[in-house]
């Protein structure tokens, strides 16, 4: 149980009821008893992702993923177990029990990111005290000209570097070795020689959802643009595709207050200005285009962001396909521009945090800031640069499955290009489009995976997981399977059953080893709606009498080369009965 007590991730589960946690990432639509919804671990166009109410698991008939409510976050999160179960534990304000470790790898793992996490953590408390001193009076005179108060310095936790080479001897002197400093992103390496990746830098750490400092940002006070920010780099903690800046306090404003949007914007210091000034909702990323990963993790706090951009048209339109990404996730994007040469930050110290949320207040859709990319990019002056206007236009428009939405966008186009809407309109429909897409089926229980009694197998332990009425009717404990893993699936029945407790499948994701888990997933795949609609207590029966057959033709294979070998009339009189027995019963089931 990777640590952690039997009943604590049982308790966990139940707490965390998986329809309603993957449905934070998820469209989900129920379907009889189920829910579906496109997979979020690939893509595709129809529903094939299943999650599975009763049994508290889900399963992708598309990619064969399947697991509990704990390997749904790890895969979606990209936690290893032991942070998953920290997510959902606070999920629920679960008190978290101290974790046993028994595996030795795991043991060193943890080991390791804990050391990571301390030497981070000693970096942060330098950076503090060298701002606090003498030496740090130009960082801090710099923070006070950003008009940043000395509480907000403390609230964000602002430290300063103030040469190349202090910190590496710092840390040395602290009993760290350079390499584990390299492997925490505190340092870097040039020919032999350790230096302070951020040297000479204002410094801002960057804390995760759970209050630890896990990378810094370092911005130029030299008042050089190139470079204004930096990151150190990624490390067993840290990943740019899969964090944000000021992750911890929008975590904190949403249980505190709660919140309808996050706004995304490109600086940090910029957000820092933003949560002064009253604005919390408000995350930047590493500089680096938007991810999957962090769409995702905007979900788990609201279904609205507004992006923020510069005043610079070639980084907005070079941003597109970035906010896209975070549409293709179900968030709803809309997008901010601020006036030429300004930044959140300018915006916020000219106009104070009311004139920010004024320019909030008039973001628009993602489809209509696409539309006005367009409109920028070409002249529409000249005969060439109109017409590859609308061309260009018409596509975005055609992105919109509202046609109400495509009608006034294309009045949009008329009044900018001055083509009539009905020729638009002919554009718009007229052009090839692509095939409108299938018909959404639940998928229909299909088994081909392995030889007959692989099957077999499959869909009778199903029956016992899933708690169908006619299984009772056959005591599990004298079915004989063949496979190391059904034997174990079957251990599991027969001891919940002994204990008295009910038999749960998303139990078994915890169960059985990780090698498992594909072929796990292949009886998941059996608890479909079609599947029911299936006769399945004839089928059970028969599944189970393909087993019982396949017992007496091995007994029957066994005895057959007995009797062959051996030489003496009464054991080779004793093998012929006992043959005999057996194709009585197996005559006896064939009928």
């Amino acid at each position: 149980m990777k640590g952690f007590d039997v009943k604590f991730l049982d308790e966990l589960k139940n707490k965390n009821d998986i329809v309603e946690v993957v449905g934070r990432y998820v469209q989900l639509q129920q379907k009889g008893t189920n829910f579906w919804g496109r997979c979020p671990f690939h893509h595709e166009k129809t529903a094939s992702f299943s999650v599975n109410s009763a049994g508290q698991f889900f399963y992708c008939f598309g990619c064969k993923k399947s697991g509990d409510v704990i390997s749904f976050i790890m895969e979606i999160e990209s936690l290893d177990f032991n942070d998953a179960v920290k997510f959902l534990a606070e999920r629920v304000k679960m008190p978290l029990p101290e974790i046993k470790y028994d595996d030795e790898k795991v043991k060193e793992q943890k080991k390791q990111k804990e050391r990571v996490l301390e030497l981070i953590r000693e970096t942060a408390l330098f950076y503090v005290r060298n701002l606090r001193s003498e030496k740090g009076s130009a960082h801090y005179e710099y923070a006070l000209k950003r008009k940043l108060t000395p509480e907000t310095l403390v609230k964000f936790g602002f430290g300063a570097s103030l040469d190349f080479n202090t910190l590496p001897k710092y840390l040395k002197e602290k009993g760290y070795t350079y390499e584990e400093m390299l492997i925490a992103g505190a340092i870097g390496e040039k020919n032999g020689r350790y230096f302070d990746w951020l040297g000479g830098r204002l410094i801002i750490p960057l804390i995760d959802q759970f209050g630890n400092v896990i990378s810094f940002v370092g911005r130029r006070i030299d008042g050089i643009k190139e470079q204004k920010y930096i990151n150190t780099r990624e490390s067993l903690v840290f990943s740019k595709g899969k964090t944000f800046f000021n992750l911890n306090n929008l975590k904190k404003a949403k249980n505190e207050k709660g919140i309808d949007s996050v706004i995304l914007v490109e600086g940090h210091l910029d957000v820092v200005s933003m949560v002064q000034g009253g604005i919390n909702n408000v995350l930047a990323s590493m500089g680096t285009a938007f991810t999957k990963d962090q769409a995702r993790i905007i979900k788990r706090y609201t279904d609205k962001v507004i992006v923020s951009f510069d005043g610079d048209f070639a980084g907005q339109a070079a941003t597109i396909r970035g906010l896209e990404i975070l549409s293709e996730e179900g968030l709803d994007v809309k997008i901010m521009s601020l006036p030429d040469g300004k930044d959140p930050d300018d915006v916020i110290r000219e106009q104070g945090a009311d004139g920010y949320r004024r320019l909030v207040a008039q973001a628009m859709p993602l489809i209509d800031f696409k539309l006005d990319i367009v409109k920028r990019t070409y002249d529409v002056n000249t005969v060439d640069g109109k017409r590859k206007y609308v061309v260009n236009a018409v596509k975005v428009i055609r992105e919109s499955s509202s046609p109400a939405e495509q009608e006034d966008l294309l009045k949009t186009v008329r009044d900018v290009s001055g083509i009539t809407l009905e020729a638009l309109k002919r554009e718009l429909y007229n052009t090839e489009v692509k095939k409108s897409e299938e018909v959404a089926k639940t998928p229909s229980y299909v088994d081909n995976a392995g030889d007959k009694l692989d099957i077999a197998s499959r869909f009778i332990l199903a029956s016992y997981l899933f708690n169908k009425n006619f299984a009772n009717e056959t005591e599990i404990e004298k079915i004989e399977f063949f496979s190391p893993l059904y034997k174990e699936i079957q251990d599991y029945i027969i001891g919940q059953r002994k204990k008295g407790e009910r038999v749960k499948f998303n139990d078994l994701y915890e169960v059985l080893g990780d090698g498992q888990i594909s072929e796990l997933g292949i009886i998941a795949g059996l608890e479909t709606e079609e599947n029911k609609k299936l006769d399945q207590a004839t089928y059970f029966f028969d599944c189970v009498k393909s087993l019982k057959l396949e017992k007496i033709n091995r007994a029957t294979a066994n005895l057959t080369a007995l009797f062959e070998k051996e030489i003496e009339t009464e054991k080779r009189r004793t093998y012929a009965k006992e043959l005999a027995l057996l194709i009585a019963e197996k005559n006896k089931l064939c009928k």
